[in-house]
């Protein structure tokens, strides 16, 4: 891979109009399904789905009780995030949330590696007749970032509506709260601005040192994919803190004995981990 973008940034330098140009915030449409326009970052969220999918499905279609290979590594992956979940939120709601979590984690690492690939040469001509990338990380459009914040959110205000009950939920807003209110706005901005914006941002790193300094490609890959990886694990534990701190009243009814009290377990989960 390293050989083929030190190839391309030669090429960059010698043939300039058929170099990727830099990436613009809007995603660029390939073609319509009916009424929807298919982005390239919607396809490569596809794309990388499929991926996730068949690994997942190959790795795992012949399961072993001492793991080896490819089911090790899925099963230390699962492992980890059940260690996360369960410190964060306790044994019942860590594992009930662990599959969300983790899948969020896999999908936008994933899709942040996929973006440091050398695809930037491969255009399709769209129903406009413009030559756009074929490819382009799915987190490097805002649309795709908000989407799964918003989601999350959504997700963390019905399990807090189910634990506190429509009463105590309506009251958490409706007395002059004003924290409340913010919290429910800026938690998706803050997921979505800074996955899309740390990531949008590698992308023009990339294609600029890609002509500017191609024989030193490797460092600012290097750099990309240690990125990939901090803002996929921000993302996936900060949606983690959210969903613990909406569920801990569920955990104190169901266990009315317990030694912590809600503030505590509150400030485990907002403090308890570095991110």
């Amino acid at each position: 891979m390293l050989h083929a973008l030190t190839s391309s940034g030669f090429f960059a330098q010698e043939h300039a109009q058929t170099a990727p140009s830099t990436p613009q915030p809007p995603a660029e449409v390939l073609f319509d399904i009916g009424p929807m326009p298919v982005t390239n970052s919607i396809l490569t969220a596809w794309v990388v789905i499929a991926i996730i999918v068949l690994l997942a499905f190959f790795s795992t279609r012949s399961m072993k009780t001492i793991p080896s290979g490819a089911q090790n590594i899925w099963e230390l992956i699962v492992e980890w995030w059940v260690g996360i979940s369960e410190q964060t939120m306790g044994r019942r709601r860590g594992r009930r949330f662990m599959p969300l979590v983790a899948t969020a984690f896999l999908f936008i690492l994933f899709s942040n590696w996929f973006g440091t690939l050398p695809i930037g040469y491969l255009f399709f001509r769209n129903a406009e007749g413009l030559e756009v990338p074929i490819f382009r990380s799915s987190n490097s459009d805002l649309n795709v970032t908000a989407a799964m914040a918003i989601l999350i959110i959504v997700i963390a205000e019905f399990y807090e509506l189910r634990s506190l009950g429509l009463p105590g939920y309506l009251k958490g807003l409706l007395i002059p709260n004003p924290m409340r209110w913010l919290e429910i706005f800026t938690r998706p901005l803050s997921l979505s601005f800074r996955l899309f914006g740390n990531i949008f941002a590698g992308e023009v790193l990339l294609v600029t040192m890609l002509g500017v300094a191609p024989y030193v490609m490797f460092v600012f890959i290097g750099i990309e994919l240690f990125v990939g990886v901090i803002q996929a694990l921000i993302f996936s534990m900060l949606s983690l803190v959210f969903l613990s701190i909406a569920t801990v009243h569920e955990e104190a009814h169901a266990r009315p004995d317990a030694h912590e009290s809600i503030e505590s377990e509150i400030s485990t989960a907002s403090h308890g981990q570095p991110f």
